[in-house]
């Protein structure tokens, strides 16, 4: 099947095989459709807040005989999972970082969640944070340029980790074309920011400082 962007191949490829998946904002289920036709998955709950998004899914689903090993559920993210169901992976894609936060914070058996796959929109500071202060560990996280536009990609496990500032606002720095890039858009928003601001406003050393890391990872490619 397939038929995916760059943004969503990409989305599968962090995707792990486990038996109980759940897409968070499934929109019209393909992603989900691919976990389980490359057999990522053997059960998926592919969820939406917008009821025309659920019947889209459900009627892909349905379309590619994928009913009896999916259920397509209305509602706002986690709470359409049943208190006797325990899903191992979970996929949230192309939210802001704090309502991605939202949704996991408000889950009770977060601690049961065994691999994350997050592509926030927004708020990576704050996403990064709190996955650290929840006992997730940041597996990877990368950056790939679609269509104009840049996207972040964050999976996680349970376990404990203490991230540097260099982690909590550039995520793991790598030496590609598509991270190089958004490096240096960043750096260059970073410096028009600063030119404006005087020395001693509150957020001229923070900047300052990111400045700063942002030539460390371009000179030591790190």
């Amino acid at each position: 099947m397939n038929n995916l962007s760059k943004r969503q191949n990409k989305l599968l490829s962090l995707c792990k095989e486990f038996d109980f998946s759940v897409d968070v904002g499934c929109d019209h289920g393909i992603l989900g459709a691919n976990l389980l036709l490359q057999q990522k998955t053997n059960f998926l709950v592919a969820c939406d807040i917008s009821s025309q998004s659920a019947l889209k899914a459900q009627k892909l689903l349905k379309a590619k005989n994928l009913e009896s090993k999916s259920s397509v559920r209305v509602g706002d993210g986690l709470s359409v999972v049943l208190k006797s169901e325990f899903p191992q992976q979970v996929i949230i894609a192309g939210m802001g970082g704090v309502e991605i936060i939202h949704i996991l914070r408000s889950y009770e058996k977060l601690t049961t969640i065994k691999h994350l796959v997050l592509q926030p929109m927004k708020d990576l500071v704050k996403l990064r944070t709190f996955l650290s202060s929840n006992n997730f560990k940041i597996e990877s996280d990368q950056i790939i340029k679609d269509k104009q536009k840049f996207y972040h990609f964050i999976t996680a496990k349970q376990g404990k980790q203490k991230l540097s500032k260099k982690q909590l606002c550039f995520g793991t720095a790598q030496n590609l074309n598509d991270y190089q890039e958004w490096l240096n858009q960043k750096e260059q928003k970073l410096k028009k920011i600063i030119e404006n601001l005087p020395k001693n406003h509150k957020k001229y050393r923070e900047i300052l400082q990111c400045l700063k890391i942002i030539e460390k990872i371009k000179t030591q490619g790190e």
